[in-house]
């Protein structure tokens, strides 16, 4: 799978190298079952047309940008490009979200980002947009390319009636519920953790409490208890002799706030 950097600089280069696609859109923040769908059909269109499979997404968050808000990221970009790579997709393109790119009207969102760089299908949700304040949804793309890009639109994805989306797991994990995390997640929640510098950037702890997790370092497979203490440590109640680890998330021990020190 190539990555490739997208910014206003650079576009024409990219134009230029690009190879005719299938595009999946989304920010696709922690890459849930409803982001899953996207992508799945965004792949089998693109095994059926004989197209490269793409994805396209965004960074930073646009809450950065506009206000400078800190955002629960539930997944670093690398982690991102992991699971792409795993679903089956060729393309990786990362646009960088700027103040001028938020401003683009949507058919030179379109133009640009889409036709420019060769998708002939682009498969989104149904509620997607884009453009300058999102005035664009999936059902203009195909006006504001000039009829050159065909649409397939994803409808809503729902567990037990509710839509999964990346706000509604970031809820969750502040609430503690890591079990109702890896149903929507389809996998157990995870962070990379660093035992002198806590938290690895762009992940997000659930709410303070004992878990059930299982931590893996290099080839070791370790289960136990740890104690979220904060939103960047971690309690760990045994000496792991580990500097970096990638910890998965269970089930909740405690449900109750309990003060560890």
């Amino acid at each position: 799978m190539k990555t490739i950097i997208v910014n206003e600089k650079n576009l024409p280069i990219v134009q230029q190298n690009s190879e005719p696609a299938v595009m999946a859109l989304g920010f696709f923040d922690g890459v849930h079952k409803g982001h899953q769908q996207v992508i799945l059909a965004a792949r089998k269109k693109a095994q059926k047309k004989g197209l490269k499979l793409a994805v396209m997404s965004f960074f930073p968050h646009p809450k950065t940008v506009f206000s400078n808000e800190e955002v629960d990221y539930l997944m670093p970009m690398e982690k991102k490009a992991e699971r792409f790579q795993s679903l089956g997709v060729d393309l990786f393109y990362i646009v960088d979200f700027t103040k001028s790119f938020a401003a683009l009207q949507p058919k030179q969102f379109v133009q640009q980002y889409l036709v420019g760089l060769q998708v002939q299908y682009a498969v989104a949700g149904f509620d997607y947009t884009y453009g300058a304040k999102g005035a664009g949804t999936i059902a203009t793309i195909q006006s504001d390319s000039d009829w050159k890009i065909k649409v397939d639109v994803v409808k809503r994805f729902a567990i037990s009636g509710k839509k999964v989306s990346s706000t509604c797991i970031r809820e969750k994990l502040k609430r503690g519920y890591v079990e109702e995390v890896t149903a929507l997640l389809g996998k157990p929640y995870s962070v990379q953790y660093s035992m002198k510098y806590g938290l690895h950037d762009y992940y997000t702890l659930p709410q303070c409490g004992e878990y059930y997790v299982t931590i893996l370092a290099g080839k070791r497979a370790i289960s136990q208890k740890v104690y979220v203490k904060n939103t960047k440590d971690i309690i760990f109640y045994h000496d792991l002799n580990i500097e970096d680890c990638s910890i998965y998330f269970h089930q909740r021990a405690t449900q109750k706030y309990q003060e560890i020190s």
